[in-house]
């Protein structure tokens, strides 16, 4: 075989990974944007404030989140966002935050009403796709399993995310898309910056799922037995008690005692 064949071929064997475009770029790539979308972008950019995250601290914080930083410093939209990205509500976002640790942003906030995405475990530095294990489960039901092994399995960097037709749909920094987003960032005009800001999160849903859409075993968007979960482990995430808090209770001011978590 010659080298110009040999490179042929190796170009069409690795085609359905390099040259395919993801769902999300698609979606972006087919959107025209309304003058809504153009007013609201705009708003959002006049109130936004740079803000300096502190990390030399004098005294380090209790709850290190090294690790969280580590889950989410490949996603495209904590180029953005800030770490943790979940601030608004009081009451939800630390359970909200947690779920970055092993949820692709795009899990919840990618959600195209005409297609169906399927979910699987990915590295979320190349998107590698990675094989289906009860041990990427917080829940264990084996007490020989040795500490060490359950640490290793909750990699920071593997996360459940959504594929199209076994596409990956995320974007990560390094995407030329991406890379041309920060340039504009930092260097382009207002009407540029309010544009492209549009245009990224158009087809995204500002609001994530209600938490029913995992924590239900009859409407659940995840597969969790093709995830990897055993029985044990899927029963606990559909009988979350903080999900049917949150569920059942809808007021900001309501609270959850202590004693019922420890049950």
């Amino acid at each position: 075989m010659n080298y110009r064949l040999f490179i042929i071929v190796l170009l069409s064997a690795m085609s359905p990974y390099v040259m395919a475009e993801s769902l999300y770029l698609q979606e972006m790539n087919n959107t025209l944007l309304s003058d809504q979308q153009l007013e609201k972008s705009k708003e959002k950019l006049e109130a936004h404030k740079t803000l300096e995250v502190r990390e030399d601290l004098a005294m380090p914080p209790f709850h290190k989140r090294a690790q969280l930083k580590a889950s989410l410093e490949y996603s495209t939209c904590t180029s953005c966002h800030l770490l943790p990205p979940h601030t608004k509500s009081e009451r939800t976002r630390t359970f909200m935050n947690m779920h970055t640790q092993f949820i692709a942003c795009e899990s919840c906030h990618f959600r195209p009403k005409d297609k169906t995405l399927n979910y699987q475990w990915e590295d979320v530095r190349d998107g590698t796709r990675i094989q289906a294990k009860t041990k990427l489960f917080r829940q264990v039901t084996s007490s020989e399993e040795k500490p060490e092994e359950r640490v290793k399995a909750l990699h920071a960097y593997y996360k459940i995310a959504p594929l199209y037709q076994g596409e990956t749909i995320g974007l990560r920094k390094n995407h030329p898309f991406a890379k041309e987003s920060k340039r504009l960032w930092e260097k382009g005009t207002e009407l540029e910056k309010i544009e492209r800001r549009a245009l990224i999160h158009a087809p995204l849903e500002e609001k994530g799922p209600e938490c029913s859409a995992c924590h239900d075993k009859n409407e659940s968007l995840l597969d969790l037995a093709e995830l990897g979960a055993n029985t044990y482990q899927a029963n606990k995430i559909y009988n979350n008690i903080i999900a049917q808090f949150f569920a059942r209770y809808k007021d900001e001011d309501s609270r959850i005692r202590i004693m019922r978590l420890l049950k």
